[in-house]
């Protein structure tokens, strides 16, 4: 009976999921843009023209026009077919390529009669509720109960960083919030995900040590290792104290991670103090250990390739504009270098204060009991 009621709950959740990424399919009539779906498209090669985004001088490239045949989904027009040409490079950098199928924002201009109409850019948010739909079906199916704070935490964590950036926008000292929201992250996440217990202060304490030793030895090193060269950072506007931002998005690098570490190290340990109430002190940190050497390779990679999926879109542009590899690796590369490195030191370090923590405090705890 307790597995019927199981799967029911796990189809009507299906479902439920289902309607709601088949609404994000067929919303065009909850949006005042005018939206059109691509149903025929005739692409032919009109030329070549000059590549502003390259290194090289006089670099050209393909150009292409598209003429496509494009159904109203929504608006006055609604249900008309229309014919839209769409031009667009070979690179994709700032133009883009419509496929059959796509949905459009269209520009269009007439009255009673459509005299012109453009494409102003392609619909994707149906794609990222489809992904947002899975990730949330799989988190509750697998997890259950647990799922549901994970994803009542994440929800919180995203809110706090949005407030954060407005509350930035409005002038607020970046580091503090930065402080702020490493507090605030580590407290929601632990004791929503995990509970109020004596592992998971355990584990927030590990992690606010472990956070506050790495922004330490960053800082350390930043005073006595000389100037850095800011101006290479991607995306830089005049105006902005580059040193302020490079510093707060070091303090949040791999927070994740050393949060993920700490909790393991504290819930392995209090699960050997429950089922073995006489285990040594010894014992303790030996186990720990052995369990850091498992997680501390797994965790620093899972790290190097968080970061390695951030840089690559931009380093592919980069070598396909003609800028030598090394010219990458040298100029920019050393700031990602640096945000792994202070996130893998803090994995390091997790480990061993998290093994500590947790002997001493759930022994003191067994011996008061």
């Amino acid at each position: 009976m307790e597995r019927l009621k199981q799967y029911a709950w796990q189809m009507i959740l299906g479902m439920a999921l289902l309607l709601i990424v088949l609404f994000a399919f067929h919303n065009a009539g909850a949006y005042k843009t005018t939206i059109g779906k691509v149903v025929k498209v005739q692409t032919e090669e009109t030329g070549s023209a000059t590549n502003y985004n390259s290194a090289s001088e006089n670099a050209s490239e393909p150009t292409y026009t598209q003429k496509l045949t494009v159904k109203v989904l929504n608006g006055t027009y609604k249900g008309k077919k229309i014919t839209v040409k769409n031009s667009y490079e070979y690179s994709l950098i700032d133009t883009e390529k419509c496929r059959r199928g796509d949905q459009v924002f269209l520009n269009i201009s007439g009255e009673g009669e459509i005299s012109s109409a453009t494409v102003s850019g392609i619909k994707r948010d149906q794609y990222g509720i489809l992904l947002l739909a899975l990730l949330v079906y799989l988190v509750l199916i697998l997890a259950g109960k647990r799922g549901i704070f994970a994803l009542v935490s994440l929800a919180i964590n995203i809110g706090i960083f949005v407030f954060a950036l407005i509350m930035y926008e409005n002038g607020a000292d970046l580091i503090r919030l930065c402080n702020i929201m490493i507090v605030i992250f580590t407290v929601c996440t632990l004791f929503i995900v995990n509970g109020v217990n004596k592992r998971t202060m355990i584990a927030i304490a590990a992690t606010f040590m472990t956070t506050f030793i790495s922004i330490a030895l960053f800082r350390i090193v930043l005073e006595y290792g000389g100037d850095i060269d800011y101006a290479n950072l991607d995306y830089i506007t005049g105006g902005q104290d580059l040193e302020t931002i490079f510093i707060a998005s070091i303090s949040i690098a791999g927070l994740g991670a050393i949060m993920d570490v700490s909790v393991s190290i504290s819930s392995a340990l209090n699960e050997l103090v429950v089922k073995d109430p006489n285990v040594s002190f010894r014992q303790m940190i030996r186990s720990g250990r052995e369990l850091g050497y498992d997680i501390m390779g797994t965790m620093i990679n899972v790290l190097l390739f968080t970061y390695i999926c951030g840089l690559m879109p931009l380093m592919i542009i980069k070598i396909k504009n003609q800028i030598r590899l090394f010219t990458i690796i040298r100029i920019q590369i050393p700031f990602e270098i640096c945000r792994f490195l202070i996130g893998g030191i803090g994995i390091m370090l997790g480990i061993p204060i998290s093994i500590l923590l947790s002997a001493v405090l759930l022994k003191i705890r067994r011996k008061k009991l």
